[in-house]
């Protein structure tokens, strides 16, 4: 978990895991102010602002726990000057670094996370104390912001719990700290906080709030039912009708309702269907393929000759399955592919992190012929998206 360990440090991972996962709120000091400099920072918050003309509800404003009316571009400025925190939904859309930061979390704690962004004037208080349905971490890239963290009232409560039906405990925060850039605060899922963007007048520094908050959605029992519940709709004795009920007379339905709990027992008792949940689980929710112009329009693929290298997606895992002599089956996201004629064992070094180039290729695989069997498949695999082409570029994929 290098992802989440680089953002905890130097706080321990185990831990974290030990006292504070889904248990109690921690704050974390940073080991430096520019610790989350390379995620964000306000070149990029003005970017976002001048050039991806965001729309509401995916920016939107809120002042004292009010969620204020959507607006155009020219009122965001004195939207923010009268003292309300401008906030952009799942920014980690728009950002490449924040991209990868989400997709790492994912491989690292197998659920789905987003980034929104948080940025509030001085001493003003964008939300009423409140509760998330998901694990928070705040990530402080600027400026100084005062959390105050109270324990639950509800344990693990869903998205349909609303804190805002729910009354906060009267009790005094459990902790109280002072972000500073580079600091780290993780609020566990139902624990109820605020936070107030803070000045110091000693220092005549009035400077904004902007932080990032990683929302990380763990499954939980209940979604497992869910993934279930979707199996068996395509199953046509659970969506056959139950018998009527005459008069009020259950007679019937009682023996209907037996069969299908002892089939839905049955069911369960089936090492395949936890396999199969598992199996969703390490697919679901992942970012999309990236796309690589012009290589996966067949061009330029072997401009760097011998020296080319390929990769997988660093974003995915990859599924590898042989399916019969030198034939293996590759799943990546939604895409599949079947390679034929090289080892299974062989086929996993193609997926490598570190990649592999032409040269690399001709030692594993010297019984294939490089313009009748290599060029034909690594071509094959890169305009699919199934691997990508090494660029020099920052901007690869």
């Amino acid at each position: 978990m290098d992802c989440l360990k680089a953002l905890l440090d130097p706080y321990p991972l185990h831990q974290f895991f030990q006292e504070n996962w889904t248990k109690q709120a921690v704050f974390i000091p940073g080991t430096e102010s520019k610790k989350f400099s390379h995620l964000f920072g306000w070149p990029q918050f003005n970017y976002l602002l001048n050039y991806h003309r965001i729309k509401y509800p995916d920016l939107r404003f809120s002042r004292d726990g009010e969620s204020l009316p959507a607006t155009g571009v020219d009122q965001w400025l004195e939207r923010v000057q009268e003292g309300a925190t401008l906030i952009i939904d799942s920014v980690h859309e728009r950002v490449p670094e924040l991209k990868k930061l989400v997709a790492n979390i994912r491989q690292e704690l197998g659920y789905r996370s987003q980034i929104n962004l948080y940025c509030s004037p001085w001493d003003e208080k964008g939300f009423n104390c409140h509760y998330d349905s998901h694990e928070v971490i705040i990530l402080q890239i600027a400026g100084e912001k005062d959390w105050f963290i109270f324990p639950e009232t509800i344990a693990f409560p869903l998205w349909k719990m609303r804190s805002s039906d729910q009354i906060p405990p009267d009790v005094p925060p459990y902790l109280q700290c002072t972000l500073k850039p580079g600091d780290l605060l993780y609020i566990p899922r139902g624990h109820w906080h605020y936070a107030i963007a803070c000045s110091n007048p000693l220092l005549d520094d009035y400077s904004p709030s902007l932080h990032l908050t990683l929302g990380i959605d763990c499954q939980t029992g209940l979604n497992w039912m869910n993934w279930l519940e979707k199996q068996l709709e395509e199953n046509p004795q659970w969506r056959q009708s139950l018998p009527v009920i005459p008069q009020g007379d259950m007679t019937t339905v009682k023996p209907h309702l037996e069969q299908l709990r002892d089939r839905l027992i049955e069911l369960l008792q089936n090492p395949d269907t936890i396999a199969g949940y598992l199996d969703y689980l390490s697919y679901s929710d992942r970012p999309t393929l990236p796309f690589s112009f012009p290589y996966q329009l067949g061009s330029q693929i072997f401009d760097q000759g011998l020296e080319t290298r390929f990769r997988p997606s660093a974003l995915h895992p990859v599924k590898i399955v042989a399916i019969g002599d030198n034939h293996t089956q590759v799943t990546i996201a939604a895409k599949q592919a079947t390679i034929k004629g090289i080892p299974t064992h062989l086929v996993q070094q193609f997926f490598l992190p570190e990649g592999f180039t032409l040269l690399d290729l001709a030692d594993w695989c010297p019984f294939l012929d490089v313009e009748t069997e290599v060029i034909p498949l690594l071509t094959r695999l890169v305009t699919q998206g199934i691997l990508f082409v090494e660029a020099s570029s920052n901007l690869e994929p």
